[in-house]
């Protein structure tokens, strides 16, 4: 993009014999290039999610669309909430350069008109989940020479990539109502699942075989406190979906041989 200027100057001229002429005269014109527009930044991601210890390649390209030649170009990632970077996972056009770090930040190549550099890095996503999503951008500084006055440096960002983070975790705990029995009492079981992560649980199986020196005790199982009197925790049986956030608790009987 570039931005062009100049002036119109209409006058009247007065002649010798006292007439009176009309003229216009216009300026030069002048330029500036908009080198946001024409220093192309784009970063984008393999992955729109991922899971928690995971990680993501990023690509970064900058492509100079200008007029003039950039130099000292610089790039750099800000820290991102919830990643680190894959030490040695960086590439500039291909190549490996495994002492870069990106959040450090590292030189890039000089940019004559119509070059372009390429550069990909790895992003892990922490575990356990410590933000969600994962937003991150990349930095450019780079320097053109002006004619008007001199080297002129200029620092802009990338867009922003968001990154969802899937955490399936959840958790199951179980507790029974007696520590001592003796034969022929019940032993009542309940369990607790919580929905710990940030996605549904879908198609949940509950399978808790038997244990040894007791009987289970038929039409015992409840779900959330209702009766399901066909269910066998030993066979097993499907759960319903869990939201984030959300439990259920199922319980059974079983008698001491």
């Amino acid at each position: 993009m570039t931005i062009s200027n100049k002036v119109n100057i209409t006058y009247d001229a007065a002649t010798s014999d006292g007439e009176t002429a009309r003229a216009n005269r216009e300026s030069n014109t002048v330029n500036t290039e908009i080198l946001t527009y024409s220093v192309q930044k784009a970063i984008r991601c393999d992955k729109t999610s991922v899971r928690e210890g995971d990680s993501v390649h990023n690509t970064a390209t900058v492509a100079n669309n200008s007029a003039t030649k950039l130099f000292d170009n610089f790039f750099s990632i800000p820290q991102p909430d919830g990643a680190t970077f894959v030490e040695g996972s960086v590439k500039i056009n291909g190549i490996s350069q495994p002492s870069y770090d990106p959040v450090a930040g590292f030189s890039i190549p000089d940019l004559n008109s119509g070059e372009t550099v390429v550069i990909e890095y790895d992003l892990k996503a922490n575990a356990p989940i410590t933000a969600a999503p994962i937003t991150h951008f990349a930095k450019l500084n780079y320097t053109v020479s002006d004619p008007t006055r001199g080297n002129a440096t200029y620092s802009e960002n990338t867009d922003t990539l968001s990154i969802n983070i899937i955490a399936d975790k959840i958790d199951v705990v179980k507790s029974v109502d007696k520590a001592f029995a003796v034969k022929g009492e019940k032993l009542h079981y309940t369990i607790t699942i919580v929905n710990t992560g940030n996605v549904t649980k879908n198609g949940m199986v509950f399978k808790d075989p038997i244990p040894d020196g007791t009987t289970f005790v038929p039409y015992s199982v409840k779900i959330n406190g209702m009766g399901y009197s066909v269910y066998d925790p030993a066979i097993g049986f499907v759960l319903q979906s869990i939201a984030p956030g959300q439990s259920l608790t199922v319980e059974f009987d079983v008698t001491v041989n």
